[in-house]
């Protein structure tokens, strides 16, 4: 059941992506909680509403591209500059709501990076996955890392409710921010080999166009299962 941990790179990435998915759950029931607090009743609704607007649209803007990015690019590198980028949101969050924060738009505005630079690290982390455990323990790894955000969904909230209580907003904001780190020290303590599309794709960074997300969008368009299946998950988040 856990042979894809044996394999110190997965093992690795999946006990750093446990903590930092831990601490992102964490920070989403903060960040809705804290908008509740900072708006009149009669504007709550719209105000929560928003908060999950502000996140979809920048992953629907970006995810295309974000797949262009995975495929061309070094997946590890991109990880450790999506993670860096949401750890210095959230500790940038922690900061503000320290300092008396009143107003709600900067909470969506780093809600909306943040997704931003989390459309591009998804399609990067799954394609990292095969790079990590031979072929036979892949589906084990899938498995594993399904287990994990279950385990997150259950334990971020809980321990944000907690911590919120104890502590205050801008603490679970701050915790999430180390989360981070624990993620980006497993990334830079990995070594992993480059694939043959890796080597390949090293003279054909050029590639990472609008043109490319295009031609992948034109695919989708064409192809009904797929298109169904897209447009099927992407009404489920609402």
């Amino acid at each position: 059941m856990f042979a894809a941990l044996r394999h110190r790179n997965f093992r690795l990435l999946w006990v750093g992506l446990l903590i930092s998915f831990s601490g992102s759950l964490m920070q989403s029931a903060a960040i809705l909680w804290h908008v509740s607090l900072l708006v009149p009743d009669d504007r709550r609704a719209l105000a929560l509403g928003s908060v999950g607007l502000v996140r979809v649209v920048p992953v629907i803007l970006f995810s295309l591209l974000s797949g262009v990015a995975a495929d061309v690019f070094d997946r590890r590198r991109v990880m450790l500059i999506t993670q860096t980028v949401m750890a210095l949101l959230a500790g940038l969050l922690a900061l503000l709501t320290w300092s008396g924060l009143s107003v709600v738009w900067p909470i969506y505005a780093i809600s909306a990076a943040s997704a931003a630079a989390g459309a591009f690290d998804l399609p990067a982390r799954q394609a990292l996955v095969p790079n990590l455990v031979p072929r036979e323990h892949l589906a084990n790894a899938l498995s594993l890392n399904t287990i994990m955000f279950q385990i997150a969904a259950v334990t971020g909230p809980g321990l944000g409710g907690i911590v919120i209580g104890q502590l205050g907003v801008a603490a679970a904001y701050a915790l999430n921010a180390v989360s981070f780190l624990v993620v980006i020290a497993a990334l830079v303590m990995m070594r992993v080999p480059r694939s043959a599309d890796e080597r390949r794709h090293e003279d054909t960074r050029a590639a990472f166009t609008v043109r490319a997300a295009m031609e992948g969008l034109r695919f989708v368009v064409r192809s009904p299962l797929i298109r169904s299946t897209m447009l099927l998950d992407f009404f489920a988040t609402f």
